[in-house]
């Protein structure tokens, strides 16, 4: 297996400016291209992972955008897991940005149905209370103005933007604020439903993303990152809120109350709604982290469940039986080993998900009649779709 052993690229670099690395050294004097090709990349900020490019080569562009305004890059070129003995680091120029007057939240409640006001602004709608066996929260399941579409990103990421639309249409129907606060996870949010109760998953790792962007110290002054985690500024000091092993702490902080809406939860929710329906970045690091993030998942479906050469549709169904939870592991390979296999996939949780999986099969089956779904394979090589 081809491993990098060196890498250049600047100690510094410019908002606005594109940074190139490349991989210098190898463990094999004369790499092929095709080995080359597939060396992968990862780059962190301030700890936080904040881009991964899978098989894109020897060479690697970044673009460095304002939110890494005076903060510390590391860009790592791998085969099979980043280190840092393989790394470059570059500090980008500039200042962070300074917030005069952070996000004050308003709440009006009427009934079950709480809306808000930031600084004054338009009111707006953050959800309806509803109760879920013993616990009580938000959710807010309605459209805003912004709504993912592929279309919208194709251009940037490919058959991509189309592979994660039924999981997207199924969880929120495209809603960038889709918001839920009433379940075990705590708190649930954003366009593709990302849970905070997994620890170093899932919602934490996309809020440590958030709380990069430019209007993160807007909405949560008091919310930074210590070491690539998630962390609260408290008149005691900077306290760590979640790592590896557990998230309770910043699921506390999200929602302290489980049997009822109360004002945290609430002024929280509010914010992270406003947030996405206000921020193009917000939107943007939305998609960008569920793109990365199937991507990697999908690339271990097909170890585990022997996806590779199998068809778009068959696959994009495993993932979602999977995001969701929804059966274990022994019932998906016994839908894959059927005769219609994506028919027995689609078959999985229809009892007990009939809005689900209606919603899903409706969508694969229009991508499909509209020429997008039925034409690739996944190649576990590649960790990508291919043409047929």
């Amino acid at each position: 297996m081809l491993l990098v052993t060196a890498v250049d690229g600047p100690s510094t670099a410019e908002v606005g400016s594109v940074a190139r690395y490349t991989a210098t050294a190898f463990n094999q004097p004369s790499p092929s291209e095709s080995d080359l090709a597939r060396i992968n990349w990862e780059v962190r900020c301030d700890g936080v992972s904040v881009a991964r490019a899978m098989h894109a080569g020897p060479r690697f562009d970044f673009s460095i955008t304002p939110e890494y305004a005076g903060r510390p890059l590391l860009v790592m070129p791998f085969a099979n897991s980043p280190t840092e003995r393989v790394s470059v680091s570059t500090r980008v120029a500039g200042a962070r940005q300074q917030v005069d007057r952070p996000a004050e939240v308003t709440l009006r409640i009427d009934g079950q149905r709480y809306f808000a006001q930031v600084n004054g602004g338009a009111e707006f709608f953050v959800g309806s209370d509803v109760s879920y066996q013993q616990r009580r929260g938000l959710m807010n399941t309605t459209p805003g103005t912004n709504v993912f579409a592929p279309q919208n990103y194709r251009e940037q990421f490919g058959f991509w933007a189309d592979v994660i639309t039924p999981t997207a249409i199924c969880e929120s129907q495209g809603s960038f604020h889709c918001l839920n606060t009433y379940d075990r996870a705590a708190f649930t949010f954003g366009f593709y439903q990302e849970a905070a109760h997994e620890p170093d998953e899932n919602f934490v790792l996309l809020l440590r993303r958030f709380l990069l962007l430019p209007d993160a110290a807007f909405y949560f002054p008091d919310l930074t990152l210590a070491g690539g985690h998630v962390a609260q500024k408290t008149p005691d000091g900077t306290v760590q809120l979640e790592d590896r092993s557990s998230s309770e702490a910043l699921m506390n902080y999200l929602n302290p109350d489980a049997d009822k809406v109360g004002e945290q939860e609430a002024e929280v929710a509010a914010k992270f709604v406003h947030w996405a329906e206000n921020s193009a970045d917000n939107r943007a690091t939305q998609v960008v982290f569920t793109i990365e993030q199937q991507r990697q998942k999908f690339a271990d479906y097909a170890r585990r469940y022997d996806l590779d050469g199998a068809e778009d549709s068959v696959c994009i169904v495993v993932a979602d039986i999977r995001h969701q939870g929804r059966a274990k592991s022994s019932v998906i390979e016994q839908a894959l080993a059927a005769a219609d296999p994506l028919n027995a996939l689609l078959e999985i949780g229809a009892s007990s998900y009939p809005e689900r999986i209606n919603t899903l099969r409706t969508e694969i089956e229009r991508m499909t009649e509209d020429g997008i779904f039925g034409h690739h394979s996944y190649s576990l090589a590649n960790q990508d779709f291919v043409l047929d």
